[in-house]
């Protein structure tokens, strides 16, 4: 799966939040912090939307695991994206190395 399909899937499921809760979205690009950007995206909605992109994805994202956020930083999609990529590669190689 390549960072086209992942942030498709990314926004795919920040629409669908915003649409729930009859909330406007604007344009989804690289740049936009959802944390910061979404009306109503706070950190339990984030993590619901983590869950939801693991779902979508087919991945295992650690529960703890943020992907629009940390105490620090509003992370953009382009950073989300990244994160995301790079779990999928870690699930793949371990995948490969269990079987």
């Amino acid at each position: 799966m390549d960072a086209s399909e992942v942030t498709y899937a990314v926004h795919q499921v920040l629409l669908q939040i915003q649409q729930r809760q009859s909330l406007g979205c604007p344009s989804l690009i690289g740049s936009t912090r959802p944390l910061r950007e979404l009306d109503k995206f706070d950190s339990p909605i984030s993590i619901a939307a983590t869950g939801m992109i693991g779902r979508r994805l087919g991945i295992q994202i650690p529960s703890e695991m943020n992907l629009f956020g940390d105490s620090k930083e509003a992370y953009s999609i382009d950073k989300t994206v990244g994160i995301i990529s790079r779990l999928m590669e870690k699930q793949a190689a371990t995948d490969k190395v269990d079987s």
